[in-house]
């Protein structure tokens, strides 16, 4: 892919699903986004869909059938928010994509060992998935709450459809590994990014 093409995310947390064309090659590398999206999604080829953490989760999502792919971008308030089974539903809606064809990666994140909270984390996890379904990925320790965020996002992708043998996740915690990874939360503002791309070959066009 020629990575001057590429199409970077405008993250804000929220849960645009942006359909990107060649119209956005470059935008955010060469040229200006006129856009905020947490998520992009294509089926043109040699169009490198980009996104970053730096404890949040990246997921990138490939159908092999229809040809396409998504990057999106899911920290807490995004998976609490729905934004992967958004993005699925993008791409079903957009490509004729199956949920059950779906091939997706969940990038190293920070882990429930170093990922410590208030309520309001757990708090939004259970309005949206309710109490005894988010329950496995929150441990309460004393007031403060250890939060799967992996796992979370993985059950979103379950519920979107996909099936479990077509979801890998990265068991990396991003906080303990300083040595590999950037970490918002042990490194404050003084760190970089992680970016995580996806991008059609030129061929896989039809």
């Amino acid at each position: 892919a020629d990575v001057s093409r590429a199409v970077l995310s405008k993250q804000v947390h929220e849960t645009t699903v942006r359909l990107c064309t060649s119209a956005d090659a470059g935008k955010g590398l060469e040229r200006e986004r006129d856009y905020t999206a947490d998520a992009l999604i294509t089926n043109e080829p040699n169009l490198p869909l980009t996104v970053f953490s730096a404890d949040c989760g990246v997921i990138l999502l490939y159908d092999p059938v229809c040809n396409a792919v998504g990057a999106v971008h899911a920290g807490w308030r995004g998976c609490a928010a729905g934004i992967l089974e958004k993005t699925v539903q993008a791409m079903t809606e957009s490509f004729g994509s199956r949920p059950e064809d779906l091939l997706a990666a969940i990038g190293p994140c920070i882990g429930s060992c170093c990922f410590e909270t208030d309520s309001d984390v757990a708090d939004a996890m259970i309005a949206a998935l309710e109490k005894e379904i988010a329950a496995p990925y929150l441990e309460r320790r004393g007031p403060k709450w250890h939060v799967d965020l992996a796992g979370l996002n993985r059950l979103w992708l379950l519920r979107a459809g996909l099936t479990p043998d077509h979801i890998d996740v990265a068991a990396l915690c991003t906080a303990c590994h300083p040595e590999w990874f950037w970490s918002h939360r042990k490194m404050g503002s003084a760190r970089g990014l992680q970016a995580a791309m996806i991008s059609l070959p030129k061929e896989a066009h039809i």
